[in-house]
């Protein structure tokens, strides 16, 4: 009988512990916070050199609207998308990782 409860709680262990792996990893892809899918500077710096251009934010958006035109996923908000000088807020013509979260924090409170 002993050997049988060891048995079921290293089961149950081990149920509890595969049931968070779909949680971590399908939160990858989205950003902390709210669990709405929200898109990672990573998502957006195609090149990875550590900031964005417009040409890169236009790209990366679009690829994000076919990957969900793909999935058969509804666009919602496809019309709203942000305008680069607005997240380029000094104006430099690149985006850093401190403006985009910045920007993507200033929305989220509207």
């Amino acid at each position: 009988m002993e050997k049988f409860t060891k048995y079921m709680k290293l089961t149950l262990v081990t149920v509890g512990l595969l049931s968070i792996v779909p949680v971590v990893s399908s939160a990858k892809d989205v950003q902390q916070g709210m669990g709405r899918n929200i898109p990672t500077f990573e998502s957006f710096d195609l090149n990875s050199d550590g900031h964005l251009t417009e040409s890169e934010m236009k790209e990366a958006r679009e690829k994000r609207v076919q990957e969900k035109k793909d999935e058969g996923r509804m666009l919602r908000n496809s019309k709203d998308y942000c305008e680069f000088s607005k997240v380029d807020s000094d104006g430099d013509g690149k985006v850093t990782r401190d403006e985009f979260k910045t920007y993507q924090m200033k929305k989220r409170m509207n």
